[in-house]
């Protein structure tokens, strides 16, 4: 005798940040959330982020085609904040330490309430007159292929995803393809830049979107009023 089917599951609409797509997800299931818990106890960073991209692939309609190698890093914390409000429900607690007199407060956010914001900005930034760079947000497959996750030194991890995220270098008679450039070359090239040149990179990796969400609350022991803001999944969890 088979044994019944408990649930079918309802079917959401989400878009995705950096494409503008449209997806149709379900909420995920006892399968998926022992894989994230396993991940969790791991305390492993990619174990943990191929759990959470497995996840989101998991959870989207047949019917949608998703890449999650091409997922930017803000994809993955916004589609996971979304999927998850609707698996294990739609507002979170939070211990939010008062900032006057560090007393914790439990504060309650709404997974819905939480957006990504598009900067409106070129991703070509000039370098010389005839020299410029083509960048592009952090991918999956750029975090994992980029060892971001495992090395301990954050300039280290700093220049490892710059040197993931430059597309092109653009001249007056090449486009070339940074990738295909070996490690040490492009080392070389970034290293080779003046302050004020790699100023105009690391200022595009700043205004990157990712989760941002102000929150206003009043100490429940010395009634002051805290404005914080919430930014990347790591605040959220």
């Amino acid at each position: 005798m088979a044994l019944p089917k408990i649930n079918n599951a309802p079917k959401y609409e989400i878009v995705i940040p950096s494409t503008g797509q449209k997806v149709r997800y379900r909420p995920y299931m006892v399968k998926e959330e022992k894989i994230l818990m396993l991940a969790m106890e791991s305390e492993d960073q990619k174990q943990i982020f191929n759990a959470i991209a497995d996840t989101i692939v998991a959870c989207i309609d047949d019917d949608d085609v998703v890449d999650r190698n091409k997922l930017t890093t803000f994809d993955i914390e916004y589609m996971f904040i979304q999927i998850r409000s609707k698996s294990v429900g739609e507002s979170i607690d939070l211990n939010l330490k008062c900032m006057e007199c560090e007393n914790d407060n439990k504060v309650s956010i709404k997974l819905d309430d939480i957006n990504i914001e598009m900067p409106e900005e070129s991703n070509i930034i000039k370098i010389t007159d005839g020299v410029s760079i083509q960048m592009s947000y952090p991918t999956f497959n750029n975090i994992l292929n980029g060892n971001i996750l495992e090395d301990e030194s954050p300039t280290t991890q700093t220049f490892n995803i710059i040197t993931q995220c430059i597309d092109l270098v653009l001249t007056e008679d090449e486009r070339i393809v940074f990738k295909n450039e070996t490690k040490k070359e492009q080392l070389a090239f970034i290293e080779s830049l003046s302050s004020d040149q790699f100023n105009g990179i690391r200022q595009f990796m700043e205004k990157m979107p990712s989760l941002k969400h102000d929150v206003e609350y009043v100490c429940g022991a010395c009634q002051h009023e805290n404005k914080i803001t919430l930014q990347g999944m790591n605040d959220f969890f």
